[in-house]
This record gives C-alpha cells, sequence and structure tokens, in this order.
C-alpha cells in the first residue's frame, strides 16, 4: 500500500492537531492540580498555625540557648555535627513559617475593603487567634449564621493563593 503526498499531509495534519489537543488538555489538568495543591497547603498551614505558634514560642528561646551550647555541653549519647545542623534547621524553619503565615495574613488584611475585613476576621477566629473558636462561636460572636461562616471562610482562603504565591497563582486565561 503506497501513502500519497496528499494522504500523508492529511495524516500528520490530523496527528498534530491531535497532539496540541491532548497537550492542552494536560496541561490544564495539570494547573489546576497545582492550584488545588496551593489551596490544600495554605488550608494545612492555617488548620495547624496554632500549634506551629505554641512550638515555636518554645523554639525560639531553645534557638538562643543553642546557640551558645558548646557540642561539650550537650547531653547527648551520639551526637554528630550533621544532627545538630538538622536539628536546627528545623527549628528554623518552624519559626520561619509562622512568621511567613503571619506576614502574609496581615497583607490579606491590609488588602481588604472595609467590608471585606468581615472575612479575614472570621478567618482569624477561626485559625490565628490564641482562643481556639468553634463555629458556632464565631456566628455568634460575628452574628451571622453558620453557614455565613463557612462561606465567608471559603471567600477568605480562595483570595490568599495570589498573597502567598504571588503571580504564580493567578490563572490566566488562554
Amino acid at each position: 500500500m503506497h501513502i500519497t503526498e496528499k494522504q500523508l499531509k492529511l495524516i500528520t495534519e490530523t496527528a498534530s492537531r491531535e497532539a496540541i489537543r491532548a497537550y492542552k488538555e494536560d496541561e490544564s489538568k495539570r494547573s489546576q492540580e497545582k492550584h488545588d495543591r496551593r489551596l490544600r497547603n495554605i488550608k494545612l498551614l492555617l488548620k495547624h498555625y496554632r500549634a506551629l505558634v505554641l512550638h515555636c514560642e518554645k523554639l525560639e528561646d531553645d534557638l538562643i540557648k543553642f546557640e551558645n551550647t558548646s557540642i561539650q555541653e550537650l547531653d547527648i549519647d551520639e551526637i554528630n555535627v550533621e544532627s545538630i545542623e538538622s536539628i536546627k534547621q528545623s527549628k528554623t524553619k518552624s519559626i520561619a513559617m509562622v512568621y511567613f503565615v503571619r506576614g502574609k495574613m496581615e497583607a490579606y488584611k491590609r488588602s481588604c475593603s472595609e467590608d471585606e475585613l468581615k472575612y479575614f476576621r472570621v478567618l482569624e477566629m477561626k485559625y490565628l487567634t490564641k482562643r481556639k473558636y468553634t463555629t458556632l462561636d464565631i456566628a455568634t460572636e460575628m452574628n451571622i449564621d453558620v453557614r455565613t461562616v463557612h462561606r465567608y471562610i471559603e471567600r477568605a482562603i480562595k483570595d490568599l493563593p495570589v498573597i502567598f504565591f504571588g503571580v504564580e497563582a493567578i490563572k490566566f486565561e488562554g
């Protein structure tokens, strides 16, 4: 069987169109997964923020003491420089993450209009304050319905990716 020049051109064009279509679909799916992963990461950070703050309050003092302690003064059976550096880096990362979230939430608050501050306040009560508010507590305090609390939190979290991740979080239409 012999393929003519015209048939070859048609096959090539069709295959190219299908390859481009498949690539665009795959790229769109990857972009959506990246966006979803970012939202999940923000939700995880907020969910664990209070625990991280409590953890870091002690860490800051420990890091200062640790910096001024010689290896000989440490009471550890098996010790090496790598394990000490690893511990210091882990503690430093925890503290850095608390400051990162604090800074981003402050930026979010500053970006809110007077009307949008209600979203920030609900988010703050749910995740950031020292006191742990239930959804019902927030609804009562803010004089809103429990379902509204959930809507406000979702709205606030929807606004956070650009503040946390910059232009990379913006979905541009192609």
